[in-house]
């Protein structure tokens, strides 16, 4: 009897940790690379707040986490790129569109969108426009697999603080592969565990 509980304990265990967790809006959480190409009017990352201050030297990490209000950004003026992670989740092709960039201000920026499974070669997406959030749909460029980075490549030096004002970068819940979280995996042993054992007490009380 022991055993049918110890059973019906790891189907639940395996239930659990086979489910994927709830899914929800994705944003980037984690800046993999950066490049300043030195068209801008500070050496190192710049952006502001708008409406705010701008251009002033900002950190890199005002393009991660969802949009803000006032709306924190980072400027990419031409030649200069950052590469964004998502470290809780992972991006697939889902139906319909997948990747959103979030740009602050009108000013006619823009910016070229790649994406890469291996971070190490990268595929044009396509090119995001100002303004506004411009969406992209990985099946257009027949996308399979995970996207594990997000290139975004500043092609101007216009608006106030030059070059490509990026906010957040963003995926809906359709288009998320939710990594299991380390919990899961935690009870997942345990119940084979549990299995483990009772598999031994049998064979001792058989013997």
């Amino acid at each position: 009897m022991k055993s049918v509980h110890l059973l019906a304990a790891l189907g639940t265990t395996l239930a659990i940790a086979a489910a994927p967790a709830q899914a929800a809006i994705g944003y980037a959480d984690t800046v993999l690379d950066y490049f300043n190409s030195g068209q801008g009017p500070f050496p190192g990352p710049y952006g502001g707040t708008f409406p705010g201050s701008f251009p002033v030297p900002v950190t890199l990490d005002v393009v991660l986490g969802g949009p803000k209000s006032p709306e924190d950004f980072l400027s990419l003026p031409q030649g200069s790129w950052v590469t964004v992670g998502f470290t809780d989740e992972q991006v697939i092709d889902g139906p319909g569109n997948d990747i959103f960039i979030g740009e602050v201000g009108a000013s006619g920026e823009r910016a070229d969108i790649f994406v890469s499974f291996d971070l190490v070669n990268f595929t044009f997406l396509g090119t995001a426009l100002d303004s506004g959030i411009t969406a992209f749909d990985l099946a257009s460029i027949g996308w399979a697999g995970p996207v594990r980075g997000v290139k975004i490549v500043g092609l101007d030096n216009f608006g106030g603080s030059p070059g490509f004002d990026v906010g957040f970068i963003q995926v809906l819940p359709g288009s998320i592969d939710v990594v299991p979280e380390p919990a899961s995996w935690a009870m997942l042993i345990a119940g084979f565990g549990l299995v483990g054992a009772a598999a031994r007490r049998r064979r001792v009380h058989a013997a």
